[in-house]
C-alpha cells in the first residue's frame, strides 16, 4: 500500500535522443530553472577510470560522455537499440573484428577545443594502463587497440568476436580530454586538480564542489546534442538518510533518488511532492559463507555442505518475508537478475518453501533436535550460526530477525549481529562471517555474475564472490552464455546457470525492490533508466509556470 502518496509512472521515450536544433520556440517554456538533488554521501573525485562512488558517478555522467548509450531494454548483445552520444554513427568491419566510431564534429570540450579521435585512443590507454589501476581494465581485455585514421574516426580492433564487443567499446569508458591529461603522471591524475574540477564534453559544465556540502553544474548551452533544459544542477550532500528526506520535505531539495518504505506515509502529507517509479537493477539475497571464517582454506562447518544449504533455504518463506518488510514495494527475487534485464524469467525454478521437507532433510543428515529449545545437534555441535547485517539498513535488519524465527522453526539457533556499514563491508571482504543479507546493483550485463558467483571471483584476492561458491559447471554455462551472438540463446544459458545456483542453494534470493524517487511536482523527469536513473537529466525540465525563486538566479551566479 502506498498510503495515499501520488504515484507517477512515466512513459519513457527513447533515452538520449537529441532535441532538434530548431525546437527552441516550441520548447522555450522548458529551458531554465535549478534542480537540487539531495544525496547522503559526498563525491570522492571526478575521474571516471577509478571512481566507484555513487555521487561521483552521477556528476561525472553529466560532465563526461560515452561514445553511445543503450536504450531502455539495456541490450548488451550487438548494437540493437543503441544511439549515439559522443559518436554520431558507427561502422562495423566485414569480419566484425573492427568497429569505427564517427564522432560528432560539433562536440567540444568545455574549455573550447574540439573532441577528436585521439581523445578516444588516449582514453583507452588510460583505462588499460596498470599505473591507473582502473577496475574497468579487465572488461576491456578483448580490445586489442584503438587507431585513428582521421581526426573524427576512432577504430576499435578486437582480439575475437564477442557479443559484448559494442558494449565494451561504446559504454565501458567515459571519454577524457587528452590535451589536459596526457602530460600528467597517470598515477597521480586521481588526486590532481582535474579530478576536483573536471572538464568534459557532456551536457553540463562543472562549476564548483564544496566538500560535504554541495556540488554544482551549469548547462552547456552549446552542447552538441542540444541545450539541456535545466540551467543548473546542484547535489546537496546530507549527513544521513533521514536528513536527505528532510531536505525534500522542507523544500531545500527537489529530488531524492530512493525512497524507503517508511517514507511513503510522510510524503502523503506533502501535496507539493510526488513519487516516481523507475526500473532498477538492485536485488537482495542471503549469503551462505561456504568457507570457514577461522580457516578460509577449509569448508564452512555448516555451509560447506550443499544439503545443509538446501534445507535451510526450504525453511524460508521468501514471499512472506517480502510482504512483511516491503508490503507491496518489492517482489520476491528469482536469482541474480531483475525485471529490467533481458535475461529475467519469472519461471526460473526455485527450491520451494517446505519446512517439513527441511526438517526431514536435517534428520537424514544426522541433525537431531535436543534440549528444551529443540535446537538441532550433531556430534555435539549445535546447529547455530550468526547473520551479520548493516545497522544502517532497516529492511535488512528486519528481514534478518524474521529469518531468525523461520530458521528456529526447523531447529536452527540463529543470532543477528548488527554492525556499521564499513565494518559490514570489511567482514564480507575478509570472509569473517557465517551468513549475511547483501544488496547488489548489476551493471546491466548478465555476464556480470562472473564477478559475484564464478570460481575465478572466489579465488581472486579482491573478488566479490563473498559466498566463495565454486562450481565449474556453472562457470561453463556463463562462458557459453557470454559467447552467444543471439539474445535468445544467451538467455537460455543464463536461465540454466540461475537454476544451477538455486539448486546448489548458493544463496536465498530475497527481494527485488520497486524503486521510487521522491520529487517536487514541478520537476518533469524523462527517460529514467534502470542502470542509471540520472542518465538523461539533460532532457528533464521545469515548466516555466512552476518555477520558484531559486530558478530565477540564472546561470550567471552559477559560474565558478
Amino acid at each position: 500500500r502506498l498510503v495515499g502518496a501520488e504515484i507517477c509512472i512515466r512513459d519513457r521515450p527513447r533515452p538520449g535522443a537529441a532535441r532538434p536544433r530548431g525546437e527552441q520556440a516550441a520548447g522555450q517554456g522548458k529551458d531554465g530553472g535549478t534542480m537540487i538533488i539531495a544525496v547522503g554521501g559526498d563525491a570522492d573525485g571526478f575521474y571516471p577510470p577509478v571512481t566507484i562512488n555513487a555521487t561521483s558517478a552521477q556528476v561525472s555522467s553529466m560532465v563526461f560522455e560515452h561514445l553511445a548509450e543503450p536504450g531502455d531494454q539495456l541490450n548488451v548483445i550487438g548494437d540493437a537499440g543503441w544511439h549515439g552520444r559522443l559518436a554520431s554513427s558507427w561502422t562495423w568491419g566485414r569480419d566484425s573484428l573492427s568497429l569505427a566510431f564517427h564522432l560528432d564534429p560539433k562536440a567540444r570540450w568545455h574549455d573550447g577545443p574540439p573532441v577528436r579521435a585521439s581523445d578516444v585512443a588516449f582514453t583507452y590507454q588510460l583505462y588499460t594502463d596498470p599505473k591507473v589501476g582502473s577496475d574497468v581494465a579487465p572488461l576491456l581485455e578483448n580490445i586489442d587497440s584503438v587507431t585513428t585514421p582521421d581526426s573524427l574516426t576512432a577504430v576499435f580492433w578486437f582480439k575475437r568476436r564477442s557479443p559484448q564487443q559494442f558494449f565494451d567499446a561504446a559504454f565501458q569508458m567515459r571519454i577524457l580530454p587528452a590535451h589536459l591529461l596526457e602530460k600528467l603522471d597517470r598515477r597521480e591524475i586521481a588526486s590532481s586538480e582535474f579530478a576536483r574540477h573536471p572538464v568534459g564534453s557532456g551536457p553540463y559544465r562543472f562549476a564548483r564542489w564544496v566538500p560535504r556540502q554541495t556540488i554544482e553544474l551549469v548547462a552547456d548551452t552549446t552542447y552538441h546534442r542540444g541545450r539541456p533544459h535545466i540551467d543548473r544542477l546542484i547535489w546537496s550532500i546530507a549527513p544521513d538518510p533521514n536528513a536527505v528526506l528532510l531536505r525534500l520535505l522542507s523544500g531545500d531539495a527537489d529530488v531524492v533518488e530512493f525512497l524507503r518504505p517508511s517514507d511513503f506515509a510522510t510524503l502523503a502529507s506533502h501535496p507539493e511532492l510526488k513519487v516516481v517509479e523507475y526500473p532498477s537493477l538492485i536485488y537482495g539475497y542471503f549469503i551462505f559463507n561456504e568457507v570457514d571464517p577461522a580457516h578460509p582454506s577449509r569448508p564452512h562447518p555448516l555451509f560447506g555442505d550443499r544439503a545443509m544449504r538446501r534445507a535451510l533455504t526450504m525453511a524460508i518463506d521468501r514471499r512472506q518475508l517480502v510482504r512483511s518488510v516491503f508490503d507491496t514495494l518489492a517482489d520476491a527475487a528469482v536469482g541474480p537478475v531483475t525485471h529490467a534485464l533481458p535475461s529475467y524469467d519469472s519461471t526460473i525454478a526455485q527450491l520451494p518453501y517446505a519446512p517439513d521437507s527441511a526438517k526431514h532433510l536435517l534428520d537424514a543428515m544426522g541433525w537431531r533436535p535436543a534440549g528444551k529449545d529443540s535446537v538441532r545437534v550433531k556430534n555435539g555441535r549445535a546447529l547455530r550460526f550468526t547473520i551479520v547485517v548493516p545497522s544502517s539498513s532497516t529492511p535488512r535488519v528486519r528481514m534478518a530477525v524474521l529469518m531468525q524465527q523461520m530458521f528456529a522453526a526447523v531447529g536452527a539457533k540463529v543470532d543477528v549481529e548488527q554492525v556499521d556499514f564499513p565494518t559490514h563491508g570489511q567482514r564480507l571482504a575478509t570472509k569473517q562471517f557465517d551468513a549475511t543479507i547483501f544488496t547488489f546493483a548489476s551493471d546491466g550485463t548478465p555476464s556480470a555474475i562472473r564477478q559475484t558467483w564464478s570460481t575465478a571471483a572466489a579465488d581472486a584476492k579482491d573478488g566479490n564472490n563473498y559466498a566463495s561458491y565454486r562450481n565449474p559447471r556453472f562457470d561453463a554455462l556463463i562462458d557459453s552464455a557470454s559467447a552467444q551472438m543471439d539474445t535468445a540463446r544467451a538467455n537460455a544459458y543464463y536461465r540454466r546457470a540461475y537454476e544451477m545456483l538455486n539448486q546448489d542453494a548458493a544463496a536465498i534470493w530475497l527481494f527485488e525492490p520497486l524503486t521510487f524517487a521522491g520529487m517536487h511536482k514541478r520537476i518533469m523527469p524523462v527517460g529514467l533508466r534502470a542502470d542509471a536513473w540520472f542518465a538523461n537529466i539533460d532532457q528533464w525540465y521545469i515548466p516555466a509556470s512552476q518555477r520558484i525563486a531559486r530558478d530565477r538566479i540564472g546561470l550567471a551566479l552559477a559560474r565558478p
